[in-house]
């Protein structure tokens, strides 16, 4: 036992009450837990739930263990007795030293505890004699600070320092192991040894008083508190806040800080394994983490308006796993878009496109491209369709689209042209040139992923309710915009109704000049509609203008129906014989519409495209499109009974 200047006492930690080793209660306080909750047996009530001891040290108090509510604690608590205190003298600090040696020698059995400089810094004017004020739980460094309280009382009066008759605060240090205690005990007695002995803070640091000083807890036998500063470097606290894994119940949320030599998994290091499994985990993992890289790295590599100059090799520099990453990514977007887009000005409107990338990279050189050294920041980006087919770069022109898609969701818009359709690209290049860019059997692989995709592409956009863009018309059917609406994708082209083929495929009449339905060259079943039904559908819509593509006008843009109907096309010299214009439509915020073209290139005397070898390469597209000629450009006759004509196949 502690002689001397110390006692035993039991504490009640939800009541705040003091007893004696006898189970009298010293210091009486009402509460839930008071002897008249108990029946009038203090004793009794108290003995059952409070088994833990406390000792007093001078004006310190150890106390091993106490209550939270009906949970026995098995916790390390410190009070401090401020009345003694304020009489402690440098006497009595010897007296106290020799009380732990005692303590050291085996006299008091459980924790060591720290001691707590802040709550000596201030005492109130009115503390009666024999009044235990004990010190503000603390927490882990927070925002810089060495403490912060976490006292129920700090919580409830938000800061406020209160002091009044009995116990007002209670420290909550955490659950700190007999291991680590042990430990501090075995240095504190070879210090012992040396002559001095350390009641160390709680993070074995110098502590901040308010002045802004640094005091050491040091007690030297014979000699005051010593205030030589220690100057307190990066360092590991040496416990971890953890919070009780119960949801419900006396442990719920309970915070507890345990000593970090307790963990006992933190020897044990995460490993994949066998071998075999380590290089299927690690495949899986940068698999991943490649997901969300791949549109960087299509961008990177293809978003070059100025620079961009056709390969040499005609080999594509992503596999079919990097293309099925980048259409997995876009297709969880599309499928979160509705089939007609709700989009608002200002904005670019790009026409027909056919793998002709070198015709994208100009039109973005010329009037800004999608990036954040361009316009994206400002002005969103949308395409009507077929992309692919026809020209000799189609997998570099839907790949940038689709990453740039993924990299600007929100800026970057596609909808579906009636190329995006397995059964037609599989005719008029696109397949052919993912065999032969890719090999037969990747490039089967990925022509078929992409096409999945394609069944997911929004069907139409409407800019600022009142404007609709679509690729190629209204057909016989389409009255209102609610019958696009109401097409479910994913959808096919094969299990489409005649909206989405009206939708994908018909086209105005030759001028304003033919008016209702007439059968369209393109095919049977397949119709031309007159400036009359554009009129008809903008009234019933409220619509002021059509922006349609699928049709290669030879300025690159033109009007129909006075105005309310406007074909855009964006690729330049169609299939290598057209000679037409590429544009691009500019919709300002003031809803003005500004046409923006480019012209043709001459032929390069000298350059990748004209060398023998890629003239030798090329070949294959030349003959596609020799034998199936591209629809005439808008205005210029169809050849009657043209075998290579979409309407003859």
């Amino acid at each position: 036992m502690v002689e001397d200047s110390s006692s035993v006492a039991v504490l009640d930690t939800a009541a705040g009450v003091w007893c004696d080793t006898k189970s009298v209660v010293t210091a009486p306080r009402t509460g839930r837990y008071s002897a008249d909750a108990a029946g009038g047996d203090a004793a009794v009530e108290l003995t059952r739930r409070c088994r833990h001891a406390a000792a007093a040290v001078g004006d310190l108090i150890f106390i091993y263990g106490g209550l939270r509510g009906g949970v026995l604690l098995d916790d390390l608590l410190v009070a401090e007795d401020l009345a003694a205190a304020e009489t402690t003298t440098a006497a009595s600090h010897a007296a106290a030293a020799a009380a732990v040696s005692n303590v050291l020698a085996g006299g008091l059995p459980g924790r060591y505890g720290f001691s707590d400089e802040r709550t000596r810094q201030s005492i109130p004017e009115a503390v009666p004699d024999g009044a235990v004020m004990l010190g503000n739980p603390v927490a882990p460094p927070v925002n810089g600070d060495m403490y912060t309280d976490i006292s129920t009382e700090n919580a409830m009066v938000q800061g406020s320092r209160r002091m009044s008759k009995g116990v007002e605060y209670l420290v909550e240090a955490a659950a700190a192991e007999a291991e680590a205690i042990s430990a501090t005990l075995a240095a504190a007695k070879a210090r012992q040894v040396n002559g001095e002995i350390e009641l160390p803070d709680r993070d074995r640091g110098a502590e901040a008083t308010p002045s802004g000083k640094q005091i050491s807890s040091l007690i030297k036998p014979d000699s005051s508190v010593s205030n030589s500063s220690a100057p307190a470097g990066v360092r590991l606290h040496h416990r971890a806040v953890v919070v009780a894994a119960e949801t419900g119940g006396a442990l719920g949320g309970l915070v507890r800080q345990l000593s970090i030599d307790q963990f006992e998994n933190e020897g044990r290091r995460v490993s994949y394994g066998t071998p075999e499994s380590a290089t299927a985990a690690r495949k899986l993992l940068d698999r991943q983490m490649s997901i969300n890289s791949v549109p960087k790295k299509v961008i990177a590599h293809l978003l070059k308006p100025r620079g961009w100059k056709p390969p040499v090799r005609r080999q594509f520099f992503l596999d079919c796993n990097e293309i099925a990453d980048l259409c997995d990514s876009a297709e969880r977007i599309f499928s979160s878009e509705p089939s007609v887009l709700q989009l608002r000005a200002p904005i670019k409107i790009f026409g027909d496109l056919h793998g002709q990338f070198g015709d994208l990279m100009r039109l973005f050189d010329e009037y800004g491209s999608p990036s954040t050294a361009g316009d994206i920041a400002y002005i969103d980006y949308l395409f009507l369709g077929d992309y692919v087919d026809r020209g000799q770069h189609s997998l570099e022109t839907i790949t940038l689209l689709l990453a740039l898609k993924v990299e600007y969701p929100h800026n970057v818009h596609l909808i579906r042209g009636n190329h995006e359709a397995a059964d037609i690209n599989a005719l008029f290049g696109f397949r052919i040139e993912c065999i032969e860019r890719m090999g037969e059997r990747d490039g089967i692989w990925a022509w078929h992923r992409i096409n999945r995709l394609f069944n997911w592409l929004p069907l139409a956009a409407l800019i600022e309710k009142k404007i609709i863009c679509m690729h190629g018309g209204i057909g016989r059917s389409i009255n209102h915009v609610e019958q696009i609406e109401n097409l479910q994708r994913p959808i096919t082209m094969e299990a489409g109704s005649i909206v989405l083929m009206d939708l994908l495929w018909s086209d105005p009449t030759e001028n304003d000049s033919v008016e209702g339905l007439r059968p369209n060259a393109r095919g049977p079943g397949l119709v031309t509609f007159g400036p009359d039904r554009v009129m008809e559908f903008c009234n019933n819509n409220d619509l002021q203008l059509i922006v349609r593509a699928h049709e290669c006008v030879m300025d690159g843009f033109e009007r129909f129906a006075q105005g309310h109907l406007i074909t855009l096309f964006s690729a330049t010299n169609y299939c290598g014989t057209a000679n037409n214009a590429g544009a691009i439509l500019v919709l300002g915020r003031d809803l003005v519409v500004v046409p923006k073209l480019i012209h043709p290139l001459p032929p390069a005397i000298s350059s990748p495209e004209a060398s023998p070898e890629r003239h030798i390469e090329d070949t294959w597209m030349q003959e596609l499109n020799a034998n199936r000629p591209p629809t005439p450009t808008r205005g210029r006759p169809q050849v009657a009974n043209d075998r290579g004509s979409l309407a003859w196949i």
